[in-house]
């Protein structure tokens, strides 16, 4: 991974205009309305909205800002695509449940079932209540701010043509990263957690796309229990599907291995990237892989196989755009009727991509399968035993994504 640099911003806090009050319950109290605090920095502007504010939680909006953007190069590193100019992207963060339950309901989430979402719009919105701790409401921003990014970057213009001929369509992009794989990716940033020095001032994240435990877990017991969902089915789900936790758990583990480069024989085309980049990338890979030193899977080949899959997504898996879109526009009678096909023809390119990937090492889908699943047990046992050795970028090693010095981990 690329060390996140130092990040020293210069903002002032503004103050926004009162916000409509609930109480806990979503109730309205007038004697009480929620107040709101601004912090800008360089690529979002952080909202804060809820009663009783004062200089903790401006202190608040200030980490959230900076842990953003601590998260913002992870994003951009993954992916090596410049974010395109323009506003800033807004994260609101709502103090009062009532008032997060009002937003979410806006768009179709049912009350108390979240505690995050990003919008179709690309416009974040987290249940918050404190910075720090244990994967609390900082892994939801980690994730949903993956999905905006994703917004912001790969996503496509929505050609002025869809506007004209799809009754009430008002959606600014389309999206171009199949749901398994954003969702993937989102859970892979979750456990990533935010450093500061003396002064206050994110300067780091650790753990970035380390082992997330709750996912593994279930993950495990899905597997051994032969109830896990198959990739096939998981990579021809789209936007819209209803998604359980299940589902979640086996997206998180897909995406994991492809990230941390699936224990195969070598991928032919990530071998010629090597071979291009000279011996010496070629040796110490070849090294790594054969060293019996290093014995657990996530050791042995390091491959930049989700940013290829990413950088994939930006150029919509080379599809003809515009006569996917003239398809999809055709019968479409509503936005929700072109979105979904529009959504299958992307969904459907990724997944003949990723079996032309696995075709090229002599396997099916399938068969990668089998040994992903297998992967994912011994990840379990190596986790659950200590064993587990997340590698620091400079080839310190530690147990299992325990915080220690280095800030900074292998991933791509």
């Amino acid at each position: 991974m690329k060390s996140a640099p130092k990040i020293a911003l210069a903002c002032l806090f503004l103050a926004l205009p009162p916000f409509a009050g609930c109480d806990g319950d979503g109730s309205h109290d007038p004697s009480s309305p929620l107040q709101g605090t601004e912090y800008a920095s360089e690529h979002y502007v952080v909202r804060v909205v809820g009663r009783r504010l004062d200089e903790r939680t401006q202190e608040q909006t200030r980490q959230a800002a900076l842990l953003m953007e601590q998260m913002f190069a992870a994003y951009s590193g993954l992916i090596e695509l410049p974010l395109p100019p323009g506003d800033r992207m807004p994260i609101w963060l709502h103090l009062s449940r009532g008032e997060y339950d009002r937003q979410a309901a806006l768009h179709d989430y049912p009350a108390k079932a979240t505690t995050g979402f990003c919008n179709l719009d690309g416009e974040v919105h987290v249940y918050f209540r404190k910075i720090g701790g244990d994967l609390g409401p900082e892994s939801t921003m980690m994730h949903e701010g993956f999905h905006q990014y994703c917004h912001r970057a790969l996503h496509l213009p929505t050609p002025p043509d869809v506007h004209r001929r799809v009754p009430g369509y008002g959606r600014g992009k389309l999206p171009t990263v199949p749901l398994w794989l954003n969702e993937g990716m989102a859970m892979n940033m979750e456990t990533g957690r935010v450093a500061t020095d003396h002064n206050g001032i994110a300067v780091a994240i650790d753990d970035i796309g380390s082992v997330n435990k709750d996912r593994l877990y279930l993950l495990a017991r899905l597997i051994r229990e032969n109830r896990c969902p198959s990739v096939r089915g998981l990579m021809n789900k789209i936007m819209g599907d209803q998604l359980t936790t299940d589902d979640y758990a086996a997206m998180w583990g897909v995406v994991f291995d492809l990230r941390m480069a699936t224990g195969n024989a070598i991928y032919v085309r990530e071998q010629r990237e090597l071979e291009r980049a000279g011996p010496d990338a070629v040796r110490r890979a070849v090294a790594a892989a054969t060293d019996p030193a290093r014995s657990h899977p996530y050791l042995r080949w390091p491959v930049p196989l989700a940013g290829r899959l990413l950088r994939a997504s930006s150029v919509a898996w080379g599809l003809d755009v515009p006569s996917t879109i003239e398809v999809c526009v055709v019968g479409a009678r509503e936005p929700r009727d072109f979105e979904r096909q529009w959504n299958r023809a992307i969904t459907r390119a990724a997944l003949e991509e990723m079996e032309r990937l696995f075709r090229d090492q002599g396997q099916t889908l399938e068969e990668w399968e089998q040994g992903w699943r297998l992967r994912m047990l011994t990840l379990y046992a190596e986790v659950r035993g200590g064993a587990y050795k997340y590698e620091e970028a400079g080839g310190a090693k530690r147990k299992g994504g325990a915080r220690g010095k280095a800030k900074t981990g292998v991933w791509n």
